[in-house]
């Protein structure tokens, strides 16, 4: 059972690491360009986040801790965003180096759908710029003292994120993985991708992905379990590690310790949008339990569940301790997985049309899910990116449909339309409409069915006040739960009888 989220501490924790500047551009694709045959993207907005090792500092902000950096940057607007950036989260940028010699390393993506058919933004390019040589002398001497004064600081725990960027050089690596264990600081380590790691030798624990590991022992990770622990046990005697986390992408994770002890953690099947940053979340995670006292077995699965949300965002992004709490509920089976608090639902929101998702609302009491809710939902989801469906309170509904109503509470409602593949969220609200979440959701696109007329519609104003749009769904005719309790309860049949009668 994974701890309650509570109990995750505030503490100090020191990242070192490959700094980077995350740029994406989002837009259109209307047409195929005239001086060659590629597709013409006219962009709708911009914007820039902290990429690399930095997202594994902003993801320990986002939840409570406090982050020593370690890095570099160059002497130009990228390395300045960043340094402004990880300093508003409140990590300490001391050690952070300017180099005028060195760029700041910068990933351009650029996303684009199709014709406004609100369809998911997809990855079309990314465009790198970086230097990958070894850094200078003068510079490792700096970033050496960075560390030692970092260490002074007394962390909880050391995470290093290895880009392979050229910063961090094996004597560098030694420096930092030498001085933790005088103090005994635990070292988390997500590698580079080249198997190369003498470096990292006497770490706590790695946490390679299924590439990675498979570079750097020579053993094909997708065949059977037997050999990634295989690979794993290898890589703890190699790299005298205490333990080797393998990030199994659709098969989890898979612990493997030196004390010849292991264990499997399944993940969930995820709807996977965007699998940038997942490690970054990995080693977050993995960092802020351990550094919480949390045994490795737990803080695994939290990682594991941390990296499902993170793959279901656009780009890097951190993830909430909200998130986390939610997720953790419903790998429990205390609450549903798509039930959202209007704060939180909100936020998602405003976080998918950043991402220049296209949202979707619908709502209804759902007491009884028929064939006529099911055909409301997948159209409604066919318009656009992410489906919210608002549902009535047990109150809400008693004041609507009568005393005897609703047949199921809203948290069995809200689990059995989180079931369907069809719908992202469901948010409950205590009115009799659903005009005030509407209003502060404000969705690019309400759905109801035909058999209200648009003028009928509650929130509709509000919609297209804001540049949205109405779309009015028929549905099956005589499908409605009223009527299907009326049959249950006088006993009508609605189906042939079986040959069983």
């Amino acid at each position: 059972m994974i701890p309650e989220l509570n109990t995750l501490g505030e503490a100090r924790i020191l990242v070192v690491g490959d700094l980077m500047l995350d740029e994406y551009f989002y837009g259109d694709i209307e047409r195929i360009s005239p001086e060659a045959p590629v597709p013409v993207v006219q962009g709708r907005h911009h914007e820039m986040r902290v990429g690399g090792a930095g997202s594994v500092v902003t993801n320990l902000a986002a939840l409570g801790f406090e982050p020593i950096v370690v890095g570099l940057v160059g002497d130009d607007d990228g390395g300045r965003f960043i340094r402004q950036a990880l300093e508003e989260t409140g990590a300490r940028t001391e050690g952070v180096i300017v180099c005028e010699s060195r760029p700041t390393i910068r990933k351009t993506r650029i996303l684009a759908g199709v014709q406004h058919a609100g369809r998911a933004q997809q990855q079309v390019l990314r465009l790198d710029q970086e230097e990958k040589s070894p850094i200078e002398i003068g510079q490792q001497t700096l970033l050496i003292e960075a560390i030692h004064h970092a260490l002074e600081q007394d962390p909880a725990a050391v995470l290093i994120s290895d880009y392979e960027k050229g910063l961090l050089e094996k004597s560098l690596l030694e420096a930092l993985v030498e001085g933790a264990q005088r103090r005994s600081i635990p070292v988390l380590v997500d590698p580079g991708r080249s198997g190369r790691w003498s470096g990292y030798r006497g770490a706590t624990l790695i946490c390679p992905n299924r590439y990675e590991a498979s570079s750097a022992t020579g053993i094909d990770l997708d065949t059977e379990v037997k050999e990634q622990l295989k690979a794993g046990q290898a890589l703890v005697e190699d790299l005298e590690l205490e333990h080797c986390i393998l990030t199994l992408d659709r098969d989890g994770i898979t612990r493997v310790s030196a004390s010849g002890d292991s264990r499997r953690h399944p993940t969930r099947v995820q709807g996977v949008t965007d699998v940038a940053g997942a490690g970054d979340m990995v080693l977050s995670l993995l960092g802020a339990a351990l550094a919480s006292g949390w045994n490795i077995d737990d803080a695994c699965q939290l990682a594991n569940l941390g990296a499902g949300i993170e793959v279901q965002k656009v780009g890097v992004q951190p993830v909430e301790r909200w998130e986390l709490d939610a997720a953790r509920s419903a790998w429990m089976g205390i609450v549903p997985i798509a039930l959202r608090s209007s704060q939180q639902m909100e936020e998602l929101v405003q976080q998918a049309k950043a991402s220049g998702q296209t949202v979707v609302f619908t709502n209804g009491c759902f007491d009884l899910l028929h064939a006529g809710h099911l055909q409301l939902l997948e159209a409604a989801r066919a318009f656009g990116d992410l489906l919210v469906v608002g549902i009535n309170s047990d109150a809400s509904v008693t004041r609507l449909k009568g005393p005897d109503r609703p047949i199921l509470p809203a948290t069995e409602r809200a689990r059995l339309l989180g079931a369907l593949s069809c719908v992202d969220h469901v948010v409950v609200f205590d009115e009799d409409t659903p005009k005030a979440l509407i209003g502060a959701l404000i969705p690019d696109v309400l759905v109801k069915g035909a058999d209200y007329s648009v003028e009928e519609v509650v929130g509709k104003d509000v919609v297209e006040a804001a540049g949205g749009r109405v779309e009015r769904i028929t549905l099956v005719q005589g499908a409605s739960t009223t009527g299907l309790i009326e049959r249950i309860r006088s006993g009508t049949r609605t189906c042939p009888p079986t040959p069983e009668g």
